[in-house]
């Protein structure tokens, strides 16, 4: 049975207190309060809440759904479940992540672009929730940005001669959709670009081939050159 927003709500704000507990009981046992009872009780009520956390969010084996596509966990009729995973969520589940790939799938409805988002994630082979949500945003980038164009290319294809400033106004309307399918096209290259940086921790090499000629006429190419990382080689 799924766990309510409050349950769930409940057992995060348990977690918390939990870690609030703790580091109070390391302070105790500190001088100068030096109170290792004290400190020893505070761990106890940690143990307690965090205890109490686990059973709220947790999900029966039975209960647990399958990895679908895009990364998603299947949809049963009972719940609309899947895991983030920025530490991979889907091989233990719980509410939690439960709830964040029910709240994205949902997202991707009222976009009207599920079935691009959940392959656009099949396709990059997002590994945690992070990327999910931007090969998900990357759908919504590319649709909105076709969408504008096919506005666009009506505008400039239809005209309404017999009608004073109809056609001054639909090449205006025209414009405005080019300007914005534009505008999406970048936010979804950057996005692109923004993948590879996360992927790759900002790092570029670039590899530099210097082609020496000789007197007979062979080419010989020597040396490279690595950027974005220091070689104290290199002088």
């Amino acid at each position: 049975m799924a766990t309510s927003k409050e349950s769930m709500t409940e057992a995060i704000n348990n977690m918390t207190e939990a870690k609030t507990l703790r580091a109070t009981a390391k302070e105790l046992e500190s001088p100068p309060c030096s109170d290792p009872l004290g400190a020893s009780f505070m761990r106890l009520d940690a143990d307690s809440l965090e205890d109490e956390a686990r059973k709220s969010l947790h999900i029966n084996e039975k209960d647990l759904p399958q990895v679908g596509t895009g990364g998603e966990l299947t949809i049963t009729k009972e719940q609309t479940i899947e895991a983030p995973k920025l530490i991979n969520t889907v091989d233990k589940p719980d509410s939690v992540t439960a709830e964040a790939s029910r709240d994205r799938l949902q997202l991707t409805v009222d976009a009207d672009c599920t079935g691009m988002a959940l392959d656009a994630a099949e396709t990059i082979q997002a590994e945690n929730s992070l990327e999910k949500m931007l090969a998900h945003q990357l759908a919504v980038a590319h649709k909105l940005a076709m969408t504008f164009g096919k506005k666009a290319m009506d505008y400039s294809v239809t005209s309404d001669r017999g009608t004073f400033g109809r056609e001054e106004l639909k090449v205006v309307e025209a414009s405005r959709m080019i300007n914005a399918s534009a505008r999406m096209m970048d936010v979804y290259q950057k996005g692109i670009l923004a993948l590879n940086k996360v992927r790759t921790g900002g790092q570029q090499t670039v590899t530099v081939q210097h082609v020496n000629v000789t007197d007979g006429g062979k080419a010989v190419v020597t040396g490279a050159l690595r950027t974005g990382i220091k070689d104290e080689n290199y002088q």
